[in-house]
């Protein structure tokens, strides 16, 4: 018997392949089921529940159209039909555009378009997306070929994609955003790819894109959970000032940047990571936060 977690996978990407069938463009379906594979060598081990694709900015409107032509629609907070003014504000101060949602008889499939590994209030260099896509590998997802990106890069999107959940204001008020199973990921991602993910290769590319403190601060995480000794010698390769500075902090800019007043256990522990940052928030927090959640839900 198939489990229901499995069988609701399976639908996605069935769903998926009817639209990645016809791509003439680079991409990389990332987190969900790419990551599963190359974590742990199984699928439906992370609770993913949605797909997330990576596509150069100036895609958009191309995979847009071939969401729409296989029934999804554009959303807010799941009721809403998304105008134009939600729409430049996406593209011009975050990583990706609302999602598009499709109904089945079993679940709304939702299927994120990333245009970027940053977050949008990221002010340094940026990666090319199209460089970044240049060498994708193929995966094979319940009978859907589907291009992933390859252990290095994998890390990179994760170690960002961390990074910014762990102190955007509009993640740390809505979800469990720091949890023992990111850093799970993280920690399975590296043990299981050692040679792609070797110190000197990390450490090149991520001099190579300028995020050296992100880096350090995953790993840092997530070796304070793990404890593993290999891993120790990234952590210290990785050591910087800027990045130690940014460990009892949350935040994504230096103006919304406040000192944590628990310690990363009790984060780590916490149900309602909101309720230690809610005091701290100033009139322009409030007012982006709830502009996020207008758009995102």
């Amino acid at each position: 018997m198939v489990d229901n977690r499995v069988f609701l996978n399976m639908e996605r990407y069935l769903q998926l392949k009817k639209i990645l069938s016809d791509v003439t463009v680079p991409y990389a379906v990332i987190k969900g089921e790419p990551l599963s594979l190359l974590c742990y060598n199984k699928k439906s081990v992370r609770n993913s529940q949605d797909i997330d694709i990576l596509i150069d900015r100036q895609h958009i409107s191309y995979f847009e159209r071939l969401l729409q032509e296989n029934d999804f629609i554009r959303l807010i907070n799941q009721n809403e039909f998304i105008n134009r003014e939600s729409r430049i504000l996406c593209i011009s101060q975050s990583h990706q555009i609302p999602p598009y949602v499709k109904e089945t008889s079993n679940q709304q499939i939702d299927i994120d378009l990333n245009f970027d590994i940053f977050w949008g209030e990221y002010t340094g260099k940026r990666i090319d997306i199209s460089e970044f896509l240049a060498d994708t590998i193929v995966q094979d997802i319940y009978g859907v070929k589907v291009k992933a990106l390859p252990p290095l890069k994998a890390m990179v999107q994760l170690i960002l994609h961390h990074y910014k959940e762990m102190n955007s204001i509009y993640h740390l008020a809505g979800h469990n955003c720091i949890n023992y199973n990111m850093f799970k990921d993280v920690y399975y991602l590296w043990k299981n790819n050692q040679e792609a993910i070797s110190l000197e290769k990390l450490y090149s590319i991520s001099s190579e894109y300028e995020i050296i403190p992100y880096v350090f601060y995953v790993l840092y995480f997530t070796n304070w959970i793990f404890k593993d000794t290999e891993l120790q010698r990234y952590v210290e390769a990785f050591r910087t000032s800027e990045g130690e500075t940014h460990l009892d902090y949350y935040g994504l800019t230096e103006k919304e940047r406040k000192p944590w007043k628990v310690d990363f256990q009790t984060r780590l522990e916490a149900d309602n990571l909101y309720e230690f940052i809610r005091d701290n928030l100033t009139e322009a927090d409030v007012e982006k936060l709830e502009r996020n959640r207008r758009i995102f839900g």
